[in-house]
């Protein structure tokens, strides 16, 4: 009996949301291979950690092209991942597929931000350190355990070698094994072959992505910006552009002036804690209440726009 069947290479229409899910796939694993290349020559710690990078980027043969793939990957795998939910929406595909599979991508929607989050701090610049400053500081709005997370990430009081130490092993072992756990049973519960029928188109997309991720890595590689200063607060810190939908809510809600600057922080995190519960409810209703397709079309693209508006606000201000 062959190894793969023949069926596997029919040609068959086109689903982008398992194209998408396929390319977040990849991108990972690029993620994870350019990293475990970084790591041969990164040193987590405080006083080598800014000079490991400058050393990586502009003295080792390639490393300026190894470690803008490594950045690049995650931009796009942020891109692709909210493709993939869009389409997901358009095509109504969770009204087939076990509710699981739809909680399963949050939670590796959620372990992509932390990635993100995490690997932010390690090149120990000022925009990385503030920023991770801002990040952990707003953990102490949750209610009962905010102060625990904060100080449980941090590992004290302020960010030091213990807060780079823990992010580091967070960054290059316990998120990627978390994500590579939630992959297998997400393909699993959704009765996904590993063999793509469309084998070959898929390879070609991937060929494509692959070309794309080392000229932008070539025109436009990662900036290395100045070295973390903890006595020099950098003013109107931002976070890296995916989170800037979440900064721009914050902002928005601490200049309505309510009871004071907390409430409106606080508010804003019950705000995006119950989108993102909704979120991930939205399989057990939303057959019930969106039958049109057209109404799933619109919730898309107004979710969409939302999102943009918020970023470029974020941006700009």
């Amino acid at each position: 009996m062959p190894l793969i069947s023949r069926e596997y290479l029919n040609p068959e229409p086109i689903k982008w949301s398992a194209y998408s899910g396929w390319i977040n796939l990849y991108l990972f694993c690029i993620q994870g291979i350019s990293g475990a290349l970084l790591l041969l020559y990164y040193r987590p710690t405080i006083p080598q950690a800014y000079e490991s990078i400058q050393q990586i980027t502009n003295t080792l043969h390639y490393g300026w092209l190894i470690r803008g793939i490594h950045i690049w990957a995650m931009q796009l795998l942020i891109i692709f991942l909210l493709f993939h939910i869009i389409i997901l929406f358009i095509d109504q595909s969770y009204r087939s597929a076990p509710k699981i599979t739809w909680i399963l991508g949050g939670g590796m929607m959620t372990l992509i931000g932390l990635s993100g989050a995490t690997g932010n701090l390690l090149p120990w610049t000022q925009v990385s350190y503030w920023t991770t400053t801002f990040i952990t500081q707003m953990s102490t709005v949750i209610p009962f355990f905010g102060r625990h997370l904060k100080f449980l990430a941090r590992g004290g009081n302020e960010i030091s070698q213990l807060t780079l130490s823990r992010f580091f092993a967070f960054h290059i072992l316990i998120i990627p094994l978390l994500f590579l756990f939630f992959v297998g049973f997400h393909i699993f519960s959704a009765k996904k072959s590993l063999i793509p029928r469309d084998l070959l188109f898929h390879v070609l997309i991937l060929l494509i992505l692959s070309a794309a991720l080392f000229s932008l890595s070539t025109f436009f590689p990662p900036r290395i910006y100045p070295k973390a200063d903890p006595f020099n607060t950098v003013i109107n810190i931002k976070p890296e552009w995916y989170f800037l939908g979440s900064y721009e809510t914050f902002q928005l809600f601490n200049g309505f002036r309510l009871a004071g600057p907390r409430v409106g922080t606080i508010l804003a995190f019950f705000f995006q804690f119950g989108f993102y519960l909704l979120f991930l409810l939205f399989p057990f209703f939303a057959p019930l209440v969106l039958r049109d397709r057209r109404l799933n079309i619109t919730l898309a693209i107004s979710g969409t726009l939302i999102l943009l508006t918020l970023t470029l606000l974020g941006y700009c201000r």
